[in-house]
């Protein structure tokens, strides 16, 4: 059986549960220790030292999803592992400062986290990779990191960021190289942020240097995600060379300083230079115009998909099921693409009652003990855990609700979790204390910053607005449906929105189909992305799910 001390946990024979410092992060009394149940948690935010003492003496513990610290032990280099680095010009001096060494014939990376070995990264024969068991994933060399330096690069490589190093450049890397050029999801890099992303505050200038093929170019748009396109700059390698070891071993060190050196500001909104859009032009050319995705309707695709990088306004009669739709899509772009979101919902409080809803939609069955078949115990058990992965609550203190207030925490979350998409709802829950005198201007400025932040960061955004009247057909009496300029405030809803849905319900009489929901597609500003029409869809109350009507597509 383990003892506290295995795990560097002090108890001075005390017993029972109590707080005491964390030996991981310091934090004075952060962390919770219960003996009986052998049981530790940091509660400070950054730090993950949390787990259980077991029965086997296996290694520690880091978190909830079993990350285990590695054996580690510096053995030098041999002979063989001696020529490698002379012959990629990789001084051995710094080769032995980054403690590199071997292992049954493989090179070993050891990554440090908080003064620990966390990850041992092993480079075998024929460019064979693989890693320790279940590593705690940082940076490679982000423990070098300081808050006052001027600027550090970020690469795909161990080798390639000791290039960097041998001419002065403080350096680190992703863990495991760069995805596919296709690829939506990004988990390595999502574990690596999350655990080590703290280490970039305060670094003004991130110099991207990712290979120069497809992967690395994925993956410099998606650290520029991440890091803020204003903060970073790229690296043009020279022809005939991939990323910075070739550069160093081809041309040498100077040649590699002046790729550094002539590193160019990473293109943001503003006005450029047609020549320096010539290669996305021709990735275009090549691959195609931005890839949208379903939404998981046949019909609503017909009219409407979802491109991360704009902002969609939903509007409807209070009732009319915005907030359902736009859950429900939510939930099919999880399950469909595997997206991430950020939620700043607080209409829908409190949390745990909204999450049952979601449940709801994952299942497709009431969560009511009520209901005849509700869902299961597994099925809510599936369905948090499949939530705790996708989505996060932004919950601002009430009186911290202005843009800045929700954009701040949603850029967090870009950082650390990869979000890609971010729901507002309802708009009425914003803080209008920057409104002044003009209405008008508050909701352009608001929602210039919200399809800024979309287009920055490459996330699609959702803002669900109430109208300001409803108005009847004089005929009937029966209500119409709204339109984009009937939100509250301002025609400025449908100057500022890329896309923009209206949800509609005509059964008022008892008989009538309430199951019968209007999608109204007011707004589409990209052909590729859908077109302006109208769909009906059929709402289920038991599981909140929106399904095709096949007869109605306009």
């Amino acid at each position: 059986m383990q003892k506290f001390d295995d795990v560097g946990i002090d108890t001075q024979g005390r017993t029972g549960s109590f707080k005491m410092r964390c030996p991981r992060c310091g934090g004075r009394t952060d962390l919770s220790v219960d003996t009986r149940k052998g049981a530790w948690k940091c509660h400070k935010a950054k730090c993950a030292f949390q787990g259980y003492l077991r029965e086997d003496p296996r290694p520690v513990q880091w978190q909830k999803k079993d990350y285990f610290k590695p054996v580690f032990t510096n053995r030098g280099l041999n002979t063989k592992a001696k020529d490698f680095f002379e012959e990629r010009k990789i001084d051995l001096g710094i080769v032995a400062d980054n403690q590199i060494t071997v292992e049954r014939g493989a090179l070993v990376f050891p990554y440090f986290h908080n003064g620990e070995v966390v990850m041992v990264k092993y480079r075998g024969a024929g460019k064979r990779f693989w890693s320790s068991k279940n590593p705690f994933m940082v940076f490679y060399n982000s423990h070098k990191l300081t808050k006052n330096m001027e600027f550090v690069a970020v690469c795909e490589g161990e080798v390639d960021c000791l290039a960097l190093e041998s001419i002065g450049v403080p350096a680190t890397s992703v863990p495991n190289g760069a995805p596919s050029p296709s690829a939506t999801t990004f988990s390595d890099l999502d574990q690596s942020f999350r655990n080590s992303g703290e280490a970039f505050d305060g670094i003004k200038k991130i110099i991207l240097a990712t290979d120069g093929d497809a992967p690395g170019r994925r993956l410099e748009e998606e650290l520029a995600r991440r890091f803020g396109k204003e903060r970073c700059w790229r690296v043009i390698w020279p022809e005939g060379c991939k990323d910075a070891n070739d550069v160093l071993i081809k041309y040498g060190t100077e040649m590699l300083v002046e790729c550094v050196e002539n590193a160019q500001p990473y293109p943001v909104d503003g006005i450029y230079n047609i020549l320096g859009f010539r290669d996305k032009l021709l990735h275009l050319y090549e691959h195609g115009l931005p890839k949208s995705y379903s939404t998981g309707s046949f019909a609503l695709d017909q009219h409407y998909t979802v491109l991360p990088g704009e902002l969609t306004v939903i509007t409807g009669i209070p009732g009319h099921g915005k907030s359902s739709f736009v859950e429900w899509l939510m939930i099919n772009l999880i399950q469909l693409h595997k997206f991430r979101f950020g939620l700043f919902t607080p209409e829908h409080e409190p949390v745990e009652t909204h999450i049952a809803r979601l449940a709801e939609l994952i299942n497709g069955k009431p969560f009511s003990k009520d209901a005849s078949h509700r869902m299961t115990q597994e099925g809510v058990d599936s369905a948090v855990k499949l939530l705790e992965e996708h989505c996060h609550y932004v919950i601002p203190d009430a009186l911290n609700r202005r843009v800045d207030d929700i954009l701040g925490l949603a850029k967090v979350l870009v950082a650390r979790e990869g979000i890609k998409g971010l729901i507002v709802d309802p708009w009425n829950e914003i803080s209008m204390e920057e409104m002044g005198d003009s209405e008008t201007h508050f909701i352009r400025e608001a929602l210039g910053r919200f399809r800024r932040f979309a287009r920055s960061h490459q996330v699609a955004i959702w803002i669900v607005a109430h109208p300001a009247k409803q108005y009847k057909d004089k005929a009937t009496g029966a209500y119409l449906p709204p339109n984009l300029y009937s939100i509250s405030g301002s025609s400025r809803w449908r100057d500022m929105c890329d896309n923009g849905l209206c949800l509609f319900r005509r059964a008022e009489n008892e008989g009538d189909d309430r199951h019968s929901v209007e999608i109204h597609i007011g707004k589409i500003k990209h052909k590729y992305v859908g077109q302006i029409g109208m769909i009906e869809m059929r709402y289920d109350y038991d599981s909140g799910r929106f399904t095709d009507q096949l007869h109605a597509v306009i």
